[in-house]
């Protein structure tokens, strides 16, 4: 076999360079889709705020979207420099239990030695034989005190005097006490329910609620007897939280969210179920089906439950509704990450569709008529798909150029996918005019507990999460159906008296 010429061996060389410079651009090009993906997903993740996303307000820091560029097709890009840095305690754990320590010093709620107001209950007959006892000469007199807030800087003395009397049998009879007066000395209802309202409404702490009652009323009230008031009143609720549960198993409509919560130092989530008339507040260290069970009403309920799409709600109702300021958030989202001008066209959808709801309902239609409906759900249907082939054309070319046999869904495909598969759910509002556009009455009723935890702190114990659930709940409901808080509180505290408590008349 004859030798290469030097030409042909310079032609063999240079082609094998170039096949060497083909396998590196290939390379270089499916590194560049990577990062390019990557330097994508990074940019969306940063410009992530409450208004193109799910995030709650308190994540945005302190620098806030700009409101001009609310509906313009331009990222809305924060300064991370103006982000808020997230706290860092320096204080370190004691080991000790909570509460008051061994060799503590507490104060102890002591009589008066001169009462506003004295009550006397004298002996009639005696309790053993019956007799008359108006003539006989007193024994004793027992005296019971009852503090309560009086006007600004004081606070006022009730004295209850019973007569104790002996009878000619021998018998020694002492006058009752109205119901609800235990103790020699103690706090009345109105206090009692003031600390109530002051901790679990107004969601002050214990011991800045014990600085109200000194610096306001002079009245020295301890963060531990405030404690008790709290168990008290979850005690008093027990039948009023059966019947807001039995309230809500018949409700038609009803909205449901979840948050999550510092209980014991542990993530838990706080579960709520409302209506425009009742809330129901449930705290448990999970968020999917055993706490919502756990919860007992919606194994029961066949009505309409609107949500945000969390997968474990599916599992009960009848039917469902989804939350569209959800929608519209995420939407917003992807048009400033990808100049979508079909996710914009789906905002636009939407909020026609909320605009002629509004406008029905208020001329007395229970529902949108046919033929408008049927138009805005055909054309929502349609631009939704053809925005989802269009992204997933878009991933094909990624998952191509980074030469993978499969590639990570992008969350706007998941939600164009989730707009076609749940269109009935999506547009559920327009079939019936009584059920929201969103689920915002739901966020609305489970946000205090957020800012419970940025006033006090995470609840200290699984005891006080049941506490804070069940009093909430009524607080809640007595605001929804127009009673006075303190009030509505004041009957709780008053329930040995027979008054009706809320939803168990």
């Amino acid at each position: 076999m004859s030798q290469l010429t030097p030409e042909f061996q310079m032609i063999v060389a240079l082609l094998a360079v170039v096949n060497e410079l083909q396998e590196q651009v290939t390379v270089l090009s499916q590194q560049g889709a990577k990062l390019e993906a990557e330097n994508k997903e990074l940019s969306a993740r940063l410009n992530t705020n409450s208004r193109n996303s799910s995030k709650p307000p308190s994540s945005d820091g302190y620098a806030k979207p700009n409101a001009k560029a609310k509906d313009s097709l331009e990222a809305t890009e924060s300064d991370p420099k103006d982000e808020k840095p997230n706290p860092k305690s320096l204080r370190k754990k004691s080991g000790r239990k909570p509460g008051g320590q061994k060799g503590h010093k507490g104060s102890t709620l002591r009589q008066a030695a001169k009462a506003e107001h004295t009550h006397y209950h004298p002996v009639i007959d005696c309790e053993k034989c019956g007799c008359s006892l108006r003539s006989e000469k007193t024994v004793k007199l027992v005296e019971r005190q009852v503090f309560e807030p009086g006007r600004f800087g004081h606070f006022e003395v009730t004295a209850h005097v019973a007569e104790v009397k002996k009878c000619s049998c021998g018998h020694v009879t002492q006058a009752s006490f109205p119901e609800g007066v235990d103790s020699h000395v103690q706090y009345g209802p109105v206090t009692q329910a003031l600390a109530v309202y002051l901790c679990q409404y107004q969601l002050v702490p214990y011991k800045r609620a014990s600085q109200f009652f000194m610096d306001i009323f002079g009245l020295e009230v301890s963060p531990g007897s405030i404690c008790t008031f709290q168990e008290k009143a979850y005690n008093q609720l027990a039948s009023t939280e059966q019947a807001i549960a039995d309230a809500l198993k018949v409700e038609p409509i009803a909205g449901a969210d979840e948050t999550g919560m510092r209980v014991a130092g542990a993530l838990w989530w706080m579960h709520v179920l409302r209506t425009e008339k009742w809330t129901m507040y449930h705290l448990d260290p999970s968020r999917g089906h055993s706490a919502i069970e756990s919860m007992g009403i919606l194994l029961a309920f066949a009505g309409i439950l609107v949500h945000d799409h969390y997968k474990a709600y599916f599992r009960y109702a009848a039917l469902h509704a989804l939350c569209n300021a959800h929608h519209l958030r995420e939407l917003q989202g992807v048009v400033d990450r990808d100049c979508n001008h079909l996710a914009a066209r789906l905002q636009r959808l939407l909020r026609l569709a909320c605009h002629l709801s509004n406008g029905f309902r208020k001329i007395g239609m229970k529902a949108m008529p046919e033929v408008i409906y049927q138009r805005i759900a055909s054309l929502f249907e349609r631009t939704a798909r053809r925005a989802l082939a269009e992204e997933a054309e878009y991933m094909e070319r990624v998952r191509q150029r980074l030469g993978r046999d499969k590639v990570k869904n992008t969350k706007a495909f998941n939600l164009f996918k989730r707009l076609v598969e749940f269109k009935d759910e999506t547009l559920r509002f327009m079939t019936d005019l009584n059920i929201p556009f969103d689920n915002n009455g739901s966020e609305r009723d489970i946000r205090n507990g957020k800012v419970k935890q940025k006033i006090s702190g995470c609840i200290r114990s699984k005891k006080g999460a049941k506490w804070y659930c069940r009093i909430r709940s009524y607080v809640s409901s007595a605001r929804k159906q127009g009673q006075n808080v303190f009030e509505a509180l004041l009957i709780a505290m008053k329930n040995y008296c027979g008054h009706p408590l809320l939803g168990a008349e």
